[in-house]
């Protein structure tokens, strides 16, 4: 039985680039949540501050209720506030599982699967090197991997030149790695539409699980001429951020697989609908999911619940700063994450951390950039 509940509270963390919530309620019930709009934390801060009369005093128990009355009170098609109100949704049905003693996947619907395949990131300077990696990870226990082949100066070879050797690196690694493991690549952009589909036909021999953002995601026309000109399949929309632009990419056959991002795309009230919206069109959900621990125990709690969900996107938490941010990481084993039955998402932040980290830019950390091509511009893709 809930307690009547009302919120009282909603703080903003920002540590490093990655943005936290908490929302507390009148009951002494805390809830987190994160906002994976890295580009510019300090505007999601802004944000929130700015939608907190929407939530100060309402129901903490009406996720749905309160992102629809958010939502429609402005209308504006806004990644920033749509990741804003994703933290506080999270942070919301956290509440309710904790106030209820059970996990976030036993509310939305139970079960489905015992533990959840991780597709790890791999990537490496050079080719050698990411082959390594590549068959270390093999060698762990992962059996889907996800491999970025664009080094070194890519982009100012010509696209003959660039095309053939991340050709070749894939093929390279296909053969280090067998066929017993799930190869994927993320090609992050870095094609033009016709070098998307010439590279598709390149590496077709290599059975890839799938390609990943051949082209920029500007134009959803464009993306689904380059799905329909490939065959292999296709893994898009990171960067969409509710059900409606994600109906157009369903609505695409050739689409095979969704990446949305329960830090962009309206959290865990919006990502079920968007997971229907794929299952009822055959596709599968591979969320995007490069940030901090908790926003991989938010997508575990939905792949737990959720049929079509497929492998879920990993990179390594053993290291700093995600052993720093959380009490404890996700717990991994023979290349699958556990599913916790902890209440709640089944994570706590570690708020000494949360609250010293200093604010450091998205770009500075990992090295982020335009790329210029030989002629000095930025890269045309």
């Amino acid at each position: 039985m809930l307690k009547p509940a009302k919120i009282d509270d909603i703080q903003t963390y920002i540590a490093g680039h990655w943005v936290f919530v908490t929302v507390t309620t009148s009951t002494g019930i805390t809830g987190i949540g994160e906002s994976t709009y890295f580009t510019h934390p300090v505007a999601i801060k802004a944000i929130i501050e700015d939608l907190k009369e929407n939530y100060l005093g309402q129901d903490p128990y009406r996720p749905e209720f309160l992102y629809q009355r958010t939502l429609k009170k402005h209308c504006m098609i806004d990644a920033a506030a749509s990741s804003a109100m994703a933290a506080i949704d999270q942070a919301l049905w956290d509440i309710k599982g904790k106030a209820l003693d059970v996990p976030i996947w036993q509310l939305l619907g139970g079960k489905v699967r015992d533990k959840v395949r991780a597709i790890i990131l791999i990537q490496a300077p050079t080719a050698n090197e990411l082959i390594q990696k590549a068959v270390e990870a093999k060698d762990e226990g992962f059996t889907a991997l996800k491999i970025k082949p664009f080094m070194s100066d890519w982009s100012i070879a010509s696209s003959a030149r660039t095309l053939q050797q991340v050709s070749d690196t894939v093929k390279d690694v296909r053969l280090a790695l067998g066929w017993d493991v799930d190869l994927a690549v993320e090609v992050h952009r870095n094609l033009a539409p016709d070098q998307a589909i010439q590279f598709a036909d390149m590496v077709r021999d290599a059975s890839l699980y799938f390609i990943e953002d051949p082209v920029q995601p500007f134009s959803a026309t464009v993306n689904k001429h380059v799905a329909r000109g490939m065959h292999t399949p296709t893994a898009l929309a990171e960067r969409s951020i509710n059900i409606w632009e994600f109906r157009e990419f369903s609505d695409e056959p050739h689409i095979s697989i969704l990446r949305p991002d329960v830090g962009l795309a309206g959290g865990f009230t919006q990502m079920k609908k968007i997971a229907a919206i794929a299952e009822s069109r055959h596709q599968r959900i591979l969320p995007h999911n490069f940030t901090s621990p908790l926003i991989t125990a938010c997508h575990v709690q939905l792949a737990a619940c959720t049929h079509n969900w497929d492998v879920q996107g990993y990179v390594r938490e053993t290291v700093s700063p995600w052993v720093d941010v959380v009490t404890a990481i996700n717990k991994v084993e023979d290349g699958f994450i556990q599913i916790p039955d902890t209440p709640g998402i089944g994570m706590s932040l570690n708020m000494d951390y949360v609250r010293s980290a200093p604010y450091e830019p998205f770009g500075n950390k990992f090295g982020h950039t335009a790329y210029l091509a030989s002629d000095g511009g930025v890269k045309q893709q």
